[in-house]
């Protein structure tokens, strides 16, 4: 376990100062923080201001802590050259988690612009491990669309809808308030404040049902204007982009992505996938479902290539100045 030395802690005058000068803050929806460059440091140093608005003693004690923990946690992603300056903000809300994830999306400063990744292929083609490699490596929000189509069958089923009575699915659907839990870099859909565990999205239940109600106009428009707002909130959170993974990304959803990929593999090696993963729904039958469209995408068959090689094949074309790995 890392410990803070001494020196990481920024307390003369003249540092502050120096860091006040030459770049700007970011705003954090709770905290501002400054980054900048300091080629004599060996470790990474960090300060933490609270002003009076933020509460009495206790509570600003309570917030200093936060950040002493969370640079403490993280320091190793952190780049060492370089100091850190953290000031708090009236109506702050402690929460660890939160503040930890805005905290390293900010300090991840190699990033220039934002950066969009769509990944589209067929089942049981790598997308989701591809797209969760490339998110954590490069501190994207990851986001896995496929998932999404499964909570929201997992809501109409519970609701009473089936495949067959689906006729009045738009008004319920309208009804559900969907909004977004982080998990690190991932971002997971939850509808009325539910986030759904793996064994309920992966459930025989689902399975037999997602495919059918993924082909319903009105779940794929209210679930693709969904999809698209959280381009915004990946911006607003700091991160150095979005890799978004699922059917029709790159010509439905992320037309406009900055990098369009599109995986395929031979249907023995998907089905051979899908029963070591332990699911039970059916490549065929899911193929038989889907229609893409490659759209200038670069297209990997990932039959006979590890996960490794795949992600360095999208590397290869990743625009170099826009994105370098996180610490």
């Amino acid at each position: 376990m890392m410990r803070l030395e001494k020196c990481q802690r920024i307390k003369l005058r003249n540092d502050f100062e120096r860091l006040r000068q030459g770049c700007a803050f970011k705003n954090a929806f709770g905290f501002f923080c400054k980054v900048k460059e300091n080629l004599n440091n060996i470790l990474p140093r960090f300060a933490v201001i609270v002003s009076k608005k933020i509460g009495k003693a206790h509570e600003r004690n309570a917030v200093k802590r936060l950040f002493r923990e969370i640079f403490r946690q993280e320091q190793q992603q952190l780049n060492p050259k370089y100091d850190y300056l953290i000031v708090a903000r009236p109506g702050i809300i402690p929460n660890f988690y939160q503040l930890k994830e805005k905290f390293l999306n900010m300090c991840a400063i190699n990033h220039k612009t934002f950066l969009s990744i769509a990944i589209d292929g067929t089942a049981a083609s790598g997308k989701s491990s591809t797209a969760y490699t490339l998110a954590k490596k490069y501190r994207l929000l990851n986001v896995n669309t496929g998932d999404h189509y499964r909570t929201l069958t997992f809501f109409l089923l519970k609701n009473g809808f089936t495949t067959t009575n689906w006729q009045r699915i738009e008004n319920c659907i309208q009804k559900f308030s969907l909004d977004t839990q982080f998990d690190g870099t991932s971002a997971h859909l939850t509808i009325d404040g539910i986030c759904l565990q793996h064994d309920d999205l992966r459930s025989e239940w689902v399975n037999n049902n997602v495919a059918i109600f993924a082909q319903i106009p009105q779940i794929r428009q209210r679930l693709r204007a969904y999809q698209q707002d959280l381009v915004s909130l990946a911006k607003k959170f700091y991160f150095a982009g979005i890799v978004m993974e699922g059917r029709d990304i790159a010509t439905h959803v992320l037309p406009e992505a900055d990098v369009k990929i599109f995986l395929t593999a031979d249907s023995e090696v998907r089905e051979d996938r899908r029963r070591k993963e332990g699911e039970k729904d059916s490549i065929a039958q899911r193929d038989s479902f889907d229609v893409h469209s490659e759209n200038n995408a670069l297209i990997i068959d990932t039959t006979c290539l590890t996960l490794q090689a795949v992600v360095e094949r999208i590397e290869q074309v990743l625009p170099s100045i826009n994105l370098a790995p996180f610490q």
